[in-house]
This record gives structure tokens, C-alpha cells and sequence, in this order.
């Protein structure tokens, strides 16, 4: 998987050829910054663990940090999805259908 792919990962064959005629966008940015902010999560709660004194606001400051931890796995979950959704629906529209006119001898 590559930085520009959208990752993913488990896109059947019905996406591939969908994947190749529109660009993805990059999520090598927001990567960077959700794995920076877990980061910051980890090495908080780690610090918090290891010296914080046990006191409502260093427990106040936890519970915060692992909230936001989580909801930036569920957010970036979340967009993956909704961007692939999205892709897709701009994929069904731009494809042009094929209404041809029925043979002479077709139908009941």
C-alpha cells in the first residue's frame, strides 16, 4: 500500500477498474497527522502513568486523551469510508449508459 493509494486495502474487483480511471486522494498528509497525534496520545498517557500523581486532574487529562485518541481512529475509519463512498457515487455518474434501441424480434 502506498502512500497515495487512499489505502484500504479489500477493494474487490468491481473497484479496481473504478480505482484506475479517477485519481484517489493522497492521505499522506492526514496520516502524518493522525499517527502524530496518537503519538501524543500514547507518550501522554504513558508520562501520565509513569509520574503523574494521582489526582482528578491528571485523571480528568487521561480520560481526555484516550477520548481523543479514539475519536481520531473512529474519524479516520470514518473518512476512509466516506471518501470511498463518495468515489464510488462520482464513479456511477460519470459512467455513460448504454440505452441502445431494441433489435427488431426482441421482447414478448
Amino acid at each position: 500500500m502506498s502512500a497515495d493509494d487512499g489505502g484500504g486495502g479489500g477493494a474487490g474487483p468491481r473497484t479496481s477498474s473504478l480505482r484506475t480511471s479517477l485519481p484517489r486522494p493522497s492521505w499522506a498528509i492526514r496520516r502524518r497527522i493522525i499517527v502524530a497525534t496518537l503519538a501524543f496520545c500514547a507518550g501522554e498517557v504513558v508520562f501520565l502513568t509513569a509520574w503523574g500523581r494521582d489526582t482528578d486532574l491528571h485523571e480528568t487529562i487521561a480520560n481526555g486523551i484516550i477520548l481523543l485518541a479514539g475519536s481520531v481512529i473512529g474519524a479516520y475509519v470514518f473518512g476512509a469510508v466516506w471518501d470511498d463512498r463518495n468515489l464510488l457515487a462520482l464513479g456511477r455518474r460519470r459512467r455513460p449508459r448504454d440505452f441502445s434501441e431494441p433489435e427488431q424480434g426482441d421482447g414478448p
